[in-house]
């Protein structure tokens, strides 16, 4: 395991960190926002569609405990490197994806490969930041993934016009391949394996327990991102908004004005001075899309997003690696990406039979109030949890 031996943070090694977490985001990104409106070219249900969509976050969903297991057990680099190479060449094939029947078993095989990375990358990342500056460390990671959202988006969206599905998928195969190359460049050493018989897997190899209301809150944070991830270029079509990908550059300029500082405050004052105007944030953020007839009020959505759910998942992700062992930093990522997957797969599902019956205007700001009350409830009742552990 690599070892920190001052607390300089931006060294050589740390930048081709920053480069693979942007080569491995942006391939992603490319495709997100392509996905839903890919499967109802292929298919005129809507429903059907939005599930495709929400494939690879189910996988995910089930893949994610052993991911972390994989993480904590395995050499992290060579973990990486088959998960990384999987992702690619699944991102590849959906070129070939001619029928609905095919991107789904593409979408299903993309969540195996997405969740082991997704999980195995944050606690890899981790072991190249001093203990003391993880928070601010880990938010130049998450920087890198915001780049990725600035710009995969905006490049997948524009592909398509100009080349269509099918080339555009192929580039976002290649550039995930570029994440194998930094890997390889990267100086990493495993931690040796204790010799004897291999300990057995037990419930907390799979899920950190004490992180229980974390991933909820985690679920309330990625339901509204799989909401906007899906329908928003649907919904801007219908109202004819342009321009819509937008949303997610100003998104991501807000992110890089915040997370160096998030990071360095929760550092300082812990995750609850974070989180709180988080969740107010992110409400106000769909209540913004669901009211937003015109650009200026998705622009506005996308602030608030970034100050909300953009500042609190990865915030979510630095606190657990941050207190849990390095030897657990598999399962501590993967317990809230536990919670990410459940929203992301989920609520896109879900949120399909509230558009037809009671359009997106309702769907979205009825989940803002669901995201507002709800979300603080559980910060109150992990925040007494703590207390009483404490007090124990």
């Amino acid at each position: 395991m690599q070892t920190q031996k001052t607390s300089s943070l931006w060294t050589g090694t740390f930048i081709l960190l920053i480069l693979l977490n942007l080569f491995n985001g942006v391939a992603g990104q490319m495709t997100l926002p392509l996905v839903a409106k890919f499967a109802y070219s292929l298919t005129p249900d809507l429903t059907l569609a939005s599930t495709v969509a929400g494939l690879m976050s189910l996988m995910s969903l089930f893949i994610c405990p052993f991911a972390g297991l994989l993480s904590d057990r395995f050499d992290r680099k060579r973990v990486l490197l088959t998960a990384i190479g999987g992702y690619g060449m699944a991102l590849l094939l959906h070129a070939l994806a001619h029928n609905i029947s095919v991107l789904i078993v593409l979408r299903l095989a993309t969540g195996i490969f997405f969740s082991v990375v997704s999980v195995t990358m944050v606690a890899f990342s981790s072991e190249f930041i001093p203990r003391d500056r993880l928070g601010e460390g880990m938010g130049y990671v998450a920087l890198s993934l915001i780049l990725s959202q600035a710009i995969g988006p905006a490049v997948g969206l524009e592909l398509v016009e100009t080349l269509g599905y099918q080339i555009t998928f192929a580039l976002a195969g290649i550039v995930a391949f570029g994440s194998v190359v930094v890997i390889l460049i990267l100086p990493y050493r495993a931690e040796p394996r204790e010799e004897g018989p291999r300990k057995r897997i037990v419930f907390s190899d799979l899920f950190a327990m004490e992180f229980f209301g974390f991933m909820l809150l985690a679920t309330l944070f990625s339901s509204g991102n799989g909401m906007i991830s899906t329908y928003l270029a649907i919904l801007a079509e219908e109202r004819g908004i342009e321009n819509v990908a937008l949303f997610f550059t100003v998104y991501s300029a807000c992110l890089v004005l915040l997370r160096p500082a998030t990071g360095k405050l929760l550092d300082k004052r812990g995750i609850y001075v974070i989180l709180v105007p988080s969740i107010i944030s992110a409400a106000l953020g769909m209540v913004f899309v669901g009211i937003g007839y015109n650009l200026g009020m998705i622009v506005a959505a996308g602030v608030f997003k970034a100050v909300g759910q953009g500042s609190g998942t990865p915030s979510l992700q630095a606190h657990v690696v941050k207190t849990l062992d390095k030897s657990r930093s598999g399962v501590a990522t993967s317990t809230i990406m536990i919670g990410q997957n459940v929203g992301n797969a989920v609520a896109p599902i879900v949120g399909s039979f509230f558009v037809k019956s009671f359009g997106y205007e309702k769907m979205f700001c009825g989940y803002g109030v669901i995201l507002l009350a709800g979300g603080l409830l559980i910060l109150l009742c992990q925040h007494r949890k703590e207390k009483r552990q404490t007090l124990n």
